[in-house]
């Protein structure tokens, strides 16, 4: 504890992960041997969106889960570097915010026998600081320069973890998670005839509405080009439909500046069980490419297409 004294190592473990399980692994274990107490719980709003709920970061805490709106109603009483400390029956809580650029964006609850020392209070506030701050550098990471929707390379990996869940967890009467490619018809023409600058707007537009139209929840990106996808759960293939055509239609109503009306293709499949990240793609963009050789403006299931399942070839050389 003594060479640790100002929180210099939990910061640098803190500053040192690249991956976000790992970052709030980091926090929760800087947190817990802070020595004072034992009992605590974080709620973290990841998205840093003012009025979104905080979730609970660790999980596993002894402390009875705070509701969504009891947790707004915390983060409403704290504010920049203030701490907040309640009794109730021989309980001292103690509520220590977490804030970025200025605004609260979570808080630590402590349950404890004494009030905290002002050194352990002030190297909590220290680390939740530093933790947001390197959450925030981390999400700039995974993101699109021009969109903001996270980027091609978050998509391989968010895929392998849902992919990889989902194979461990399945479960018949859960939301199911879906994979649905979306692209913009005839862009190049937009391109053609307005310049880069109109398609990159048209770009930029579509990605908002995109993001408008699913739940902060699901994981939307900008796969490459005019084209987009999107990781989300729904109930059955229906309602992974419904999702995906409320949509495509709110993009053909919706006046691109210049360009005037365009409409978009998706094509999507259930990630039921683990599968590569290419082959699900596959699957999904053949989807789509049903689309746009149907039309254009619609929506297609892999399940809806005529593919036989044939037995994996065996690419090995045989040396011996």
């Amino acid at each position: 504890m003594a060479s640790n004294a100002c929180g210099h190592d939990w910061v640098v473990t803190i500053t040192q992960q690249e991956e976000e399980p790992e970052l709030d692994s980091a926090l929760i274990n800087a947190v817990a041997e802070l020595g004072e107490f034992t009992r605590f719980a974080i709620y973290i709003n990841k998205t840093f969106n003012i009025g979104l709920p905080a979730r609970l970061l660790n999980k596993n805490t002894a402390i009875e889960e705070l509701s969504e709106q009891e947790v707004l109603d915390l983060l409403a009483k704290v504010s920049r570097n203030k701490i907040r400390i309640s009794r109730d029956c021989g309980v001292i809580s103690t509520y220590v915010p977490i804030y970025y650029t200025g605004n609260v964006v979570g808080i630590l609850v402590v349950e404890s026998d004494k009030e905290l020392t002002e050194r352990c209070s002030m190297l909590a506030i220290y680390m939740l600081n530093i933790y947001a701050n390197q959450l925030s550098l981390l999400h700039k990471s995974q993101q699109d320069p021009l969109t903001e929707l996270l980027n091609r390379q978050t998509f391989d990996k968010k895929v392998i973890e849902i992919a990889t869940n989902t194979a461990v967890e399945h479960d018949s009467k859960q939301c199911h998670w879906f994979l649905a490619m979306v692209d913009i018809d005839h862009f190049k023409r937009v391109n053609d005839n307005y310049g880069h600058v109109i398609g990159d707007e048209v770009i930029l537009l579509v990605a908002q509405l995109l993001k408008n139209n699913f739940r902060i929840e699901d994981y939307v990106f900008r796969y490459g080009g005019e084209e987009f996808s999107v990781l989300f759960q729904a109930s059955d293939e229906l309602d992974a439909r419904n999702a995906l055509n409320r949509f495509r239609s709110c993009v053909a109503q919706y006046p691109f500046p210049q360009v005037g009306n365009l409409t978009v293709s998706s094509g999507f499949m259930p990630i039921y069980e683990f599968e590569m990240v290419a082959s699900l793609v596959q699957k999904a963009d053949q989807a789509l490419y049903h689309s746009k050789n149907s039309g254009r403006n619609c929506v297609t299931a892999y399940s809806e297409l005529d593919i036989q399942q044939s037995q994996p070839q065996d690419d090995s050389i045989e040396l011996f």
